[in-house]
């Protein structure tokens, strides 16, 4: 009995996916890119568009070290780069940041420009490094200008970032990165003001090719929380582009069209909009 039903399940499971994939291609609304300095050379800005088409990415939310290579790209095309302000530049990284006693002024002045819609994406490795001075001001920026905050870190640092600040709006890089489902389904439980990106957890949603349950569960309990993303942090990203995307859309097609579309791009045009790109329109 068990055997049969499992059987049915499989086939039950192959059908949908098949369906989904016979309603073509999703776009996909990339809600983790970077274009650092490294990338310049051998991903010039046309060719990141390129790639960006060749994917199915007609819109993509964008953080550099340093911030040069966003606004490079935010000029060649305003309509399709979601540009967010990194505090890393020569000198500070991810380790140091959150101390750095020239932060305040480096994004008041960048924040001038008026394009950018977040802070981030920025590390922080416990609960202790969200406590400083400096990231303080961060949440009072965010919060006076109604931009996000990208954050790179555990369940902890999160907690403490909306205890200083309840009224942020965060968006969790990587689900957490190495955060179980539950978790991450405890926090969008607790936390009406955090979204996520699932950048580099495919392969914890989607084992052996069948999404997870419990992954599964989070997603239909927070339809309009998740988001896809890629994390180009390195160049070598940039060359595995289109499959890293692919690898999101293996599992979105087992998923109901409807929340797969909101994952894919709804959810994050209703927070940044579509940039009037007809790709991500109703």
């Amino acid at each position: 009995m068990i055997q049969r039903a499992i059987v049915a399940a499989t086939v039950m499971l192959l059908a949908t996916i098949g369906a989904a994939a016979a309603q073509g291609r999703l776009p996909v609304f990339d809600a983790h890119v970077h274009y650092g300095r490294n990338d310049w050379g051998p991903y010039p800005v046309a060719k990141v568009f390129e790639l960006l088409d060749r994917a199915g990415v007609p819109r993509v939310l964008a953080s550099s070290t340093p911030d040069d290579g966003t606004v490079m790209l935010h000029r060649a095309q305003p309509d399709r780069i979601v540009p967010i302000l990194r505090p890393y530049r020569a000198g500070v990284t991810s380790g140091n940041w959150f101390n750095d006693p020239d932060l305040a002024r480096y994004l008041e002045e960048r924040l001038e420009a008026g394009y950018y819609r977040g802070i981030g994406e920025f590390h922080l490795f416990d609960a202790s490094s969200a406590s400083t001075p400096q990231v303080k001001r961060v949440t009072e920026l965010a919060v006076e200008r109604g931009i996000f905050l990208h954050v790179h870190s555990g369940a902890e640092p999160i907690r403490r970032l909306f205890a200083i600040e309840p009224r942020l709006k965060i968006l969790w890089a990587h689900a957490g990165m190495s955060e179980p489902a539950d978790v991450l389904g405890s926090m969008l439980d607790q936390h009406k003001q955090l979204w996520t990106e699932v950048s580099f957890r495919a392969g914890s949603i989607n084992p052996g090719g069948i999404i997870d349950p419990l992954w599964r569960a989070v997603f239909e309990r927070h339809p309009d929380r998740v988001m896809i993303g890629t994390d180009t942090y390195v160049t070598s990203r940039w060359g595995d582009y289109e499959g890293l995307i692919e690898e999101h859309r293996g599992w979105l097609r087992q998923l109901p069209r409807p929340l797969a579309e909101r994952i894919a791009f709804r959810n994050a045009v209703a927070l940044f909009g579509s940039g009037d790109r007809a790709e991500l329109q109703e």
